[in-house]
């Protein structure tokens, strides 16, 4: 073989390892980019949620309290719209981005956020007819729905502000 034309194949090579590697760098800086918002998104919608989250155990509570007491006519629940997690279901593709323990803690906090919005959805809509047997049954799965969302949300919230750097 000739130089020139030796010459024209490590150049060539050159390039396409250069594109590769640069392709590459590109694909790394976009994951990482990705990480990073999603964890911050993620973050803030849960973090959202905790400012109502005193307030809901103390109607759920009462509620508990009013049964036990035997004071059921005390208990009042308004009906509501079940709410949408508009972050989750947009990023849920990427998930994946966070690493298999934040995506579980994720999953496992927003599952109890539907668990509990389903059966308080279920209270608010029909707790006029529900016998107090079931009510209070029904009140105690909401606030256990919570408190498992809490104790795991609370410290996913501080883990995806690390990643975000917020």
């Amino acid at each position: 073989m000739s130089d020139p034309l030796i010459t024209a194949i490590i150049a060539a090579s050159a390039t396409l390892v250069v594109a590769l590697l640069n392709s590459i760098a590109a694909e790394v800086f976009r994951r990482n980019r990705d990480r990073k918002v999603i964890a911050a998104a993620i973050a803030g919608e849960l973090a959202s949620y905790e400012l109502a989250l005193p307030l809901i155990r103390d109607v759920l509570q009462a509620a508990i309290n009013a049964l036990d007491m035997n004071n059921r006519e005390i208990i009042i629940f308004r009906p509501f719209e079940k709410p949408k997690d508009v972050v989750f279901e947009k990023v849920i593709e990427k998930l994946g981005l966070l690493g298999p323990k934040l995506v579980e803690d994720s999953v496992y906090v927003y599952g109890n956020l539907n668990g509990f919005r389903v059966s308080f959805g279920l209270i608010s809509m029909h707790f006029e007819e529900m016998s107090d047997s079931e009510l209070r049954e029904r009140s105690i799965a909401c606030l256990a729905a919570l408190n498992r969302a809490a104790e795991r949300g609370t410290p996913l919230i501080e883990k995806l502000r690390c990643i975000a750097g917020i």
